[in-house]
């Protein structure tokens, strides 16, 4: 990275989280979880790189969620860290120990947290084990896989994690397998209930990644096909990913693949694509502020989509969807 380019990287991140502490004043507030049979606050690529954006960005916003929108479950899709080291890792906890008080916590693996060092070849294995170690004592659980089933409120949290260190994911027959039966098994205890899968990467030729040329989705040949095919056997399905560093999107604003934060995907398949909690996007043409993620609200008829600036405090203007149940 030249000398430049990382002046005008740090310079415009400490100008986004600056003017994200500033933004209340432009959003407005809307919804409420209180009566909601479920709520969940969704973010996505925290990272960490900086102490600034922990001070100023990420600890508000863990605030924000704790104390005022107050979940059952707070959700991190990936990209936790930057480098998955312990370095990272203890902060990383730290943080959420310390400044996420809420009942339940799902903590997904991001493709940084697949590496320890900026340096290639990465070695997968110690970054694994770092991820179980941490986010099992965060979440209080003890995985053994980097795919596991989470259970809040007698609604399924079904994770998916890559198998390899690529930036694009690496995703396997087995792991599809077992994915095809965790879902069997929440569809046949709870027909009515939405179910949720989560990974980081989205679907290839979903929110703009297309073939996924440049690793964006998922790389292992035929598996984006087939999770979508999986998934669409079920009701009330939604995917959610992170990964895209784009800021919230209706699909009301011009952008050459047609990305929005919020797409229908087959027949039964919403699916989710969280904007970057550390990194703002004007690529896209939507809400770019860093800081921002959505709250869930499950209802017995519908799951309503409330996006919200949690460093800042408010929810964000003009971004609510909704999706009827079957």
């Amino acid at each position: 990275m030249s000398a430049l380019t990382y002046f005008f990287k740090n310079f415009t991140a400490i100008f986004l989280a600056i003017l994200t502490s500033f933004t209340s004043m432009s959003l407005v507030n809307r919804g409420s979880a209180d009566e909601a049979l479920l709520s969940v606050a969704a973010i996505s690529d925290t990272h960490i790189t900086k102490e600034l954006y922990r001070r100023v960005v990420l600890v508000p916003g863990l605030e924000d969620i704790s104390k005022r929108v107050k979940p059952d479950v707070l959700l991190v899709a990936g990209d936790c860290t930057d480098n998955g080291n312990e370095e990272n890792w203890a902060a990383f906890q730290e943080l959420m120990q310390k400044h996420a008080r809420v009942e339940h916590s799902v903590i997904v693996l991001g493709n940084h947290d697949t590496w320890t060092s900026y340096d290639t070849p990465h070695d997968y294995e110690p970054a694994r084990e770092n991820f179980l170690r941490y986010s099992n004592a965060i979440m209080g659980t003890d995985h053994t896989e980097v795919w596991y089933t989470y259970e809040a409120n007698g609604y399924a949290f079904i994770v998916l994690g890559s198998e390899g260190t690529g930036v694009g994911e690496d995703l396997s027959d087995g792991q599809l397998r077992w994915l095809d039966a965790e879902m069997a098994k929440a569809a046949g205890a709870s027909p009515e209930k939405p179910i949720f899968v989560i990974n980081h990467q989205p679907m290839n030729f979903t929110h703009a990644v297309g073939d996924n040329e440049n690793g964006n989705g998922i790389d292992t040949e035929g598996a984006s096909e087939k999770l979508q095919a999986i998934m669409d056997k079920y009701d009330n399905v939604f995917y959610i990913s992170g990964h895209q560093h784009y800021g919230l999107n209706d699909g009301s604003q011009g952008f050459p693949e047609g990305f929005s934060t919020v797409e229908k995907v087959g027949e039964h398949i919403t699916s989710i694509n969280l904007p970057s909690y550390e990194y703002g996007s004007f690529a896209t043409g939507g809400n770019a502020f860093i800081g921002q993620g959505l709250v869930i609200n499950v209802y017995a008829d519908r799951v309503e989509l409330l996006g919200r600036n949690f460093a800042a405090g408010s929810w964000v203007r003009n971004f609510t969807v909704t999706v009827p149940l079957a």
